[in-house]
């Protein structure tokens, strides 16, 4: 089973000249744990999630591993994170993309999907093998979905 037979065509995405601010937008508004990011020629730069968007607003060293497991020096002022996202919010988005995001192809094995699912808790982009250009998403609810097969979500 190929990841072409699941994966949801013509996802949304942002682009990388988009702003955080309405990338972070389009993720509340459609309750996305991540979304592609594509250049002016589609083609897939990277992801943009919920979770990027929150480290940038806590201090780094708050989001560096387990570095520091207390973190009382830092501020639980929501007020403060809101005017950290309201300098951020017209930055370009390329400056947040994760570019070291996985994707696979369209011919890449279903098993290979599942497996960087488990690893990375984000949505998977399907490129084209020559161009890299974005053509569809896997999320975990995709692979689940197939794998109960449509008789498991019938209501009794």
């Amino acid at each position: 089973m190929s990841c072409e037979r699941i994966m949801i065509r013509a996802p949304k995405f942002v682009r990388e000249t988009d702003t955080i601010g309405m990338a972070a937008r389009e993720i509340v508004e459609n309750r996305c744990i991540s979304l592609p990011v594509v250049d002016s020629e589609d083609r897939f730069v990277g992801l943009f999630g919920i979770f990027d968007l929150l480290a940038l607003l806590v201090p780094r060293v708050a989001v560096i591993g387990n570095l520091l497991p207390n973190l009382q020096f830092l501020s639980d002022d929501d007020d403060q994170m809101r005017q950290k996202f309201i300098s951020l919010k017209d930055s370009p988005l390329t400056r947040a993309v994760n570019r070291e995001a996985a994707r696979v192809h369209p011919d890449t094995p279903l098993i290979e999907a599942i497996r960087l699912l488990c690893r990375s808790h984000l949505v998977i982009p399907v490129v084209t093998r020559d161009s890299e250009k974005l053509i569809g998403i896997i999320s975990y609810w995709d692979a689940a979905r197939h794998i109960m097969g449509p008789d498991a979500l019938v209501k009794s």
